[in-house]
């Protein structure tokens, strides 16, 4: 097991740069997960640490030794890639136990370690077939146990769900989990899917443009966003956002007027230390948060999803803006119907016009 640095990590090609001097810690055992929308560098990120990309500038340590200039072979880890990368012509064993062969250990070892990876991941009755005799989950099992033998300090996982069918997905998401219970390594895990992300990570790690825009635990990320993109991009449906005034400002609150309310301004029990009366602002609230009852905003119902124990509702506000709202599975809201909201004002998130919270 292994701890791991990144300082000032950046890569260009050519006069494009497209990472922006990251800098994060990992602790030993660390299940990390880095997630942002296509093309915000988080594979890219992942492959200057495997050794496949070159770093153009900054460090990366592992177990507090640099690792810049070291080959793939030499860092300790082992990666587990979105495509399986299965060699056809060889059966599960044989995939399994190829990289221990090219390291020259003797057979007694491989066999010990080949046969232990597979009764961790229940192939051991999958042992002689080839990949092709296989479902996408069991390939991505092989995968996974091929990199198990190599007993890394680090393991890399570069998307290695995408291929794989919703209920698959669901599965094979809880055996990574208990593998990493199990095994207690480090882990750096790549994905775009921010359910994965929640649900897997001791720390997330958002990124977006080649930035890193906020690190923490999936509870801190969701409740204590730390601007517009990480609360519109953790969380499923997403934040919706309302644009609004400030109205006035002391040393313990503001008051803000939002676009479509029927009942004037919200007010919020917090110092508002970075804005001043007149300034524009977005409200940020989460469908639970907000109840079909009430008269602080109004609108009509769009569409209603019925997903048994929870039903979204989307109603389009007077204004042309829409909200979700998160209702019991039992409700009987239906479309085309005129309802009212109201807003839980302690659980409501302030952004100024940069994007940044307002503690």
């Amino acid at each position: 097991m292994a701890d791991m640095k990144l300082e000032g990590v950046y890569k260009s090609y050519g006069d494009v740069e497209v990472l922006h001097g990251v800098d994060i810690d990992i602790t030993d055992g660390e299940f990390v997960v880095f997630v942002g929308p296509s093309g915000c560098g988080k594979s890219t990120l992942l492959r200057m640490i495997a050794g496949l990309e070159d770093i153009s500038g900054g460090d990366i340590s592992i177990s507090g030794e640099r690792v810049n200039d070291k080959p793939p072979a030499d860092r300790g880890i082992a990666m587990v890639f979105q495509s399986y990368a299965l060699y056809p012509h060889m059966s599960v064993r044989k995939n399994m136990a190829f990289g221990l062969s090219i390291a020259k250990l003797g057979k007694a070892e491989i066999k010990t370690r080949v046969d232990a990876a597979a009764e961790k991941l229940q192939l051991t009755e999958l042992l002689h077939r080839r990949p092709a005799q296989l479902s996408g989950g069991q390939r991505q099992r092989v995968a996974i146990g091929r990199a198990i033998v190599r007993e890394p300090q680090v393991f890399l996982f570069d998307e290695p769900l995408s291929n794989l069918d919703a209920a698959l997905r669901v599965n094979t998401r809880l055996e990574i989990a208990k593998l990493h219970q199990d095994l207690q390594n480090t882990v750096i895990y790549v994905t775009h899917d921010q359910v994965e992300a929640m649900t897997l990570a001791d720390k997330i790690v958002v990124m977006n443009g080649g930035n890193v825009e906020q690190i923490g635990s999936p509870m801190d990320l969701y409740h204590r966003p730390a601007n517009l993109f990480v609360a519109g991009f953790i969380g499923s449906p997403k934040m919706n956002f309302l644009p609004g005034t400030v109205v006035s400002v002391d040393g313990s609150s503001i008051a803000v007027q939002v676009a479509g309310s029927l009942s004037g301004t919200v007010t919020f029990d917090r110092p508002g230390n970075s804005c001043s009366s007149g300034d524009s602002i977005t409200l940020g609230v989460r469908p639970e948060h907000l109840t079909a009852a009430g008269n602080e905003l109004s609108g009509a119902v769009e569409v209603v999803e019925r997903l048994g124990d929870v039903s979204y509702i989307y109603l389009n506000l007077a204004d042309g803006e829409r909200l979700v709202i998160a209702e019991s599975g039992t409700t009987e809201v239906a479309p085309g119907e005129k309802i009212g909201c109201n807003l839980d004002p302690a659980s409501l998130h302030l952004f100024d016009a940069d994007g940044k919270v307002v503690n």
